[in-house]
């Protein structure tokens, strides 16, 4: 389930120009700096080509290898539990994919005891529903002309492998795939990636947790991937869903931007109206990417990446609604899809 070359690439937010201006008054200088609390986990490529997870304080300091992959071995799609204390991850290698979980030290690394009996054929994409459940992508086959899955799917697991359910509605199999799916801060909605088999397009929706009142909250063909909910109490993030946007839907162009949508935005229509730009990378061809909130969700983690012929792409994170950033990661090859924990 390791993504193409074009969804792993990154980038900084380009210009202060380009963020967005909101209502509340400017915090003081020293309460507008990214939070240094917790901890932020990501992928980094080494060398040889193999993807292990690093992890480091949010000051960017500390920073340490996490998990040790094997050669040819991928480790992917990092993500906290609400409570900071296991990290679920995806773990490639040539013939499979599957969910691992791990302490932030680096101990208790194992296999998720997923089921997963033909035609099942991996389990991968793990994010968090609560500090108890997952929710993860189930492929399952065969495979059609078009190398499309006869399902892939969203479905819930516990962390002990144990109650294995069914997310997506099964009438989506074939039809879309349905991926990156996170939960608000009261449990009472979610807003997930879905793909659309006939043409490749994709789109975010909400739905209540209960299934219902499904709900598309962007367009369709914006090569919208990565996305999070904030969970804020309150103020201008509250209920707000970060994602990228690659070239904004044209599929010659190179850049990646930053965007928010309100998930409590109502149709399709006001959606559209409601989605604001954090970046503007039309010009300069930079890619900003992977975007996931703070814990308290009054911060963003991000990757940034000059443009797509650089190798060089870092882990950066910023206040929301602020100039302010700090670098995190320094390496001269992909650093890529970020996440912030409680630590």
């Amino acid at each position: 389930m390791r993504p193409p070359a074009v969804t792993v690439a990154a980038a900084t937010l380009l210009a202060v120009a380009a963020l967005p201006t909101y209502a509340a008054p400017s915090p003081p200088a020293e309460e507008s700096a990214p939070s240094s609390t917790g901890l932020i986990v990501w992928t980094n490529r080494a060398a040889d080509g193999r993807e292990r997870l690093m992890i480091a304080d949010a000051d960017g300091t500390g920073d340490r290898v996490l998990t040790h992959p094997g050669k040819d071995q991928f480790d992917l799609d990092p993500q906290f539990s609400p409570n900071g204390e296991w990290i679920a991850y995806e773990h490639d290698t040539s013939e499979s994919a599957s969910v691992r979980l791990v302490r932030p030290d680096g101990t208790q690394d194992h296999r998720l005891a997923a089921p997963c009996e033909d035609p099942c054929v991996v389990v991968g994409t793990p994010t968090w529903l609560s500090n108890h459940r997952l929710a993860v992508v189930r492929v399952l086959g065969p495979f059609d002309a078009n190398d499309n899955a006869a399902e892939a799917l969203l479905w819930t697991i516990r962390t002990d492998g144990t109650g294995l359910r069914r997310l997506s509605p099964e009438s989506a199999a074939g039809k879309y795939e349905d991926t990156y799916v996170h939960a608000a801060r009261d449990g009472s909605y979610l807003v997930f990636m879905r793909i659309r088999l006939s043409d490749g397009a994709t789109a975010l929706f909400r739905v209540d947790s209960n299934g219902s009142h499904l709900q598309r909250i962007t367009p369709w063909g914006w090569g919208i991937e990565i996305n999070d909910v904030s969970t804020a109490a309150s103020g201008p993030s509250e209920d707000l869903v970060v994602f990228e946007a690659y070239g904004r839907g044209d599929p010659d162009a190179t850049f990646v931007d930053l965007g928010t949508v309100p998930a409590t935005c109502g149709t399709p229509k006001a959606c559209r109206n409601a989605i604001v730009w954090l970046t503007d990378n039309a010009a300069s061809g930079r890619r900003n990417a992977n975007p996931h909130w703070s814990p308290d969700g009054r911060n963003l983690v991000f990757t940034d990446r000059e443009n797509i012929d650089t190798e060089d792409v870092e882990i950066w994170t910023m206040r929301f609604g602020t100039d302010q950033r700090r670098q995190i990661s320094d390496t001269p090859r992909f650093d890529y899809r970020p996440d912030w924990g409680k630590g």
